[in-house]
């Protein structure tokens, strides 16, 4: 029993050694290069969206915020003229009474003020009509003779012409005066009936403004907030907020977002196959349109970057819905007898990319050129040819 043992060992050994010691072109895995046929197709999801769309907006010439007090069914078929949105008037109802009620005070201050201003003016002027009278008097029976009056009445008679001429140049400063002052209340007071009479025109407007109508037919669609809710009845809008839209649905086209690093030779008048998720069994056909220049993050935490694509499909069909999921797959290249190696095969470094070939019974380094690529196969354009042998792993591992 002993003996047995040691002679397994033993063959176990022998193997072993005889493992080690082979050629690493033979217990490599090795890959014959053939002429083939390249295809790089990217897979890809979606959705729906109309081309033509109409905003639906909250009003922009209102003051403050509003509140829907009601509104169309969501995915609901609407009609040209049809209610979508209607906003509560309460409020600027309020707004419009109490603007009416301080323009008709600030009339009315107005009115009393241009009076009260009418009088004070006509009491000037009649002052200074009497001192002018009495100027004319004391001039004309002034009598400077000392043989007629004494020397204490011409003094007093001229003390008093002295006092009428500086009474009126005081009633012309006055009259000067109110004539400023007066001028000031009258633009203030016209300035606060300026802005009662800009906010009873607001409120007006708001209120001609409560309404929002269907401009076409289509399917009524709502937009979320920042935190994920759709408009409903009493909730708080702001002026030109967007609620939602009306798409068109005779025209419709796929949005789809590509990775980064997977939307490698897409182009216009690529063909794409897509389906419907809720219709798999249908496959439909359609064009890329247009191929988005800048990569953008589609989420806060993904780190991913993604490619927009438009593709337009071959043909309308009745069931299309704006938002409707679909899957696509886009055709970006096809080539056809050509030298094709899978990617992992390929290597480089600072002098270039280089595959492993064989040669007898080992493996060099031979460099290459590549052409097109797939997500797992590269073009060969020079440094092989067919029939030549490669490894899919580098000698060392």
């Amino acid at each position: 029993m002993r003996l047995l043992k040691n002679s397994a060992l033993n063959l176990c050994l022998c193997a072993l050694l005889l493992t080690g010691c082979a050629d690493p072109a033979q217990t490599q895995p090795l890959l014959t290069v053939s002429l083939g046929e390249l295809e790089h197709c990217i897979s890809a999801e979606g959705e729906l969206f109309a081309v033509n769309s109409v905003s639906i907006n909250a009003p922009q010439n209102t003051r403050g915020p509003r509140f829907i007090a009601e509104l169309a069914p969501e995915y609901s078929s609407i009609a040209p003229g049809d209610l979508v949105i209607r906003f509560d008037a309460t409020q600027l109802e309020r707004s419009r009474r109490d603007a009416s009620n301080a323009l008709a005070s600030v009339s009315s201050d107005q009115q009393f003020k241009g009076t009260q201003q009418a009088a004070e003016l006509a009491n000037i002027g009649l002052d200074q009509r009497l001192v002018q009278q009495e100027f004319a008097f004391a001039d004309r029976f002034s009598i400077d003779d000392i043989q007629i009056r004494s020397r204490l009445e011409i003094l007093d008679s001229l003390q008093n012409k002295e006092f009428l001429g500086e009474k009126q140049a005081y009633l012309n400063w006055q009259q000067q005066s109110f004539a400023a002052r007066s001028q000031g209340e009258l633009d203030l007071l016209q300035l606060q009936k300026g802005q009662q009479q800009s906010l009873l025109e607001q409120a007006e407007t708001g209120l001609s403004a409560l309404e929002i109508r269907a401009p076409h037919s289509g399917i009524l669609l709502y937009d979320s907030n920042w935190r994920g809710e759709k408009p409903e009845v009493g909730r708080m809008v702001f002026p030109g907020e967007k609620l939602g839209s009306i798409p068109d649905l005779s025209l419709q086209h796929l949005k789809l977002q590509i990775i980064e690093q997977e939307a490698v030779g897409l182009a216009t008048e690529q063909p794409v196959s897509f389906r419907l998720t809720a219709q798999p069994e249908q496959v439909l056909q359609g064009k890329i349109v247009s191929v988005g220049q800048v990569a953008q993050s589609r989420e806060r935490r993904d780190p991913r970057r993604y490619i927009e694509v438009i593709v337009a499909p071959d043909s309308q069909q009745s069931f299309f819905l704006p938002g409707a999921k679909v899957r696509a797959d886009i055709l970006a290249n096809r080539l056809t007898q050509v030298l094709t190696v899978p990617l992992q095969a390929v290597f480089s470094d600072e002098q270039g990319q280089y595959v492993w070939k064989q040669q007898g019974t080992s493996l060099t380094r031979q460099n290459v050129s590549l052409g097109a690529k797939s997500l797992t196969h590269a073009e060969i354009t020079a440094g092989l040819k067919a029939g030549d042998r490669i490894s899919l792993l580098a000698p060392e591992n």
